[in-house]
């Protein structure tokens, strides 16, 4: 296995920023008979590669570093909803079982170790017996047995939750692709038991950032046997996530990554000259652009925006004042040349009178 190019990310974790649908024109529904409209509902995730820290809530900005006290950026990304949830949760469910083994070992040693992690890995354990079922097992929309006098037919999948998209939670839907939310009845009261988003905790910002490392653990991969074979520090996790994101890397100064290196290599045009694009499209996404259900959202106010410039924009900025400004100074230079000279010359014009 091939070595990840960009084994710098191993200084990075993860952090969710934002879930949001968008709809938009899509060729083969548009050419299909059996739908209404020509418009798709996409589910977006936004996040965000952020500098490993001790805060994770804080550790994204321009002057973040690392513990050797190296200067880095950070990037901000966007993907699908089911592939963010399908390599997050794979990479938590790893983690969560290395927990309850190493728990389960302690709590061998010393009885009251077990009073936090034994607590949790019991109630896991026990689900099902305790009323609650797993709210990753829905993660990929499925058609839910559901019993109903009228032929309601109900799908179950992820959704974007909270009123601005600030968590990822489990919702029914009226149709096969989970487009269109169906709220008039509650998914826990339909599934006839809890949800338990113990797996799907990470992917909320209400009760404070998760960051999920990108760094390659001992016990990931069949006890590091994968780690040795791809050469690397970078997790599966991240890799599979970076590989498949759309990328906004330059404005916030992530070096070592795709647009980086492949500007540097004049590798992959397309994708680089469109970075701006991307960011622009993920600025939409945050600055509540859309309604819940993907709409363009018109009426309702948007966040404001503040600019700010990089350093290289502020040296083109000042470069370019200097530039306008000697341009018209050397303008009026011309013109008192050619005022001298147009005087100079009616002077020595002689008269008619003199002529004759």
């Amino acid at each position: 296995m091939v070595a990840f190019e960009y084994n710098d990310l191993s200084k990075y974790s993860i952090r969710f920023e934002r879930c949001q649908f968008v709809k938009s024109y899509d060729d083969e529904i548009a050419q299909d008979e059996d739908y209404t409209t020509p418009l798709a509902t996409k589910h977006f995730v936004v996040y965000r590669l952020c500098p490993t820290t001790d805060d994770c809530a804080t550790s994204c900005s321009s002057s973040s570093s690392t513990s050797d006290n190296e200067i880095i950026g950070y990037g901000t990304y966007v993907t699908e909803l089911e592939d963010y949830l399908e390599s997050t949760i794979e990479y938590q469910t790893q983690a969560f079982e290395n927990m309850c083994d190493n728990c389960s070992e302690k709590c061998n040693e010393n009885g009251e170790y077990c009073s936090g992690c034994g607590k949790i890995c019991y109630t896991w354990e026990n689900l099902e017996n305790l009323g609650y079922v797993d709210a990753a097992d829905y993660i990929e929309c499925n058609r839910l047995e559901y019993g109903d006098d009228d032929g309601l037919e109900l799908y179950i999948g992820p959704m974007c939750g909270g009123s601005n998209g600030e968590k990822i939670t489990i919702g029914l839907f009226s149709d096969g692709e989970c487009w269109t939310p169906y709220n008039d009845l509650d998914v826990e009261e339909v599934l006839g038991a809890k949800l338990s988003y113990h797996l799907i905790s990470h992917a909320s910002t209400e009760n404070g950032s998760v960051c999920l490392s990108c760094m390659e653990q001992e016990d990931d991969n069949d006890g590091g046997n994968e780690q040795d074979a791809d050469y690397d520090d970078v997790n599966e996790m991240c890799e599979d996530l970076y590989e498949v994101a759309a990328k906004c890397e330059s404005k916030t100064g992530l070096e070592g990554g795709f647009i980086q290196m492949n500007r540097n290599d004049g590798d992959y045009e397309n994708q680089v000259q469109n970075e701006f694009m991307v960011c622009d499209f993920i600025d939409s996404l945050l600055w509540n652009s859309y309604t819940e259900t993907g709409e363009i959202d018109y009426i309702s106010q948007q966040d404001v925006v503040i600019g700010k410039t990089t350093k290289g924009q502020r040296i083109s900025l000042i470069l370019l004042s200097f530039t306008l400004m000697g341009l018209f100074g050397y303008i009026l230079h011309l013109r008192q040349r050619i005022g001298s000279r147009h005087f100079a010359l009616k002077g020595m014009r002689p008269s008619i009178g003199h002529m004759a």
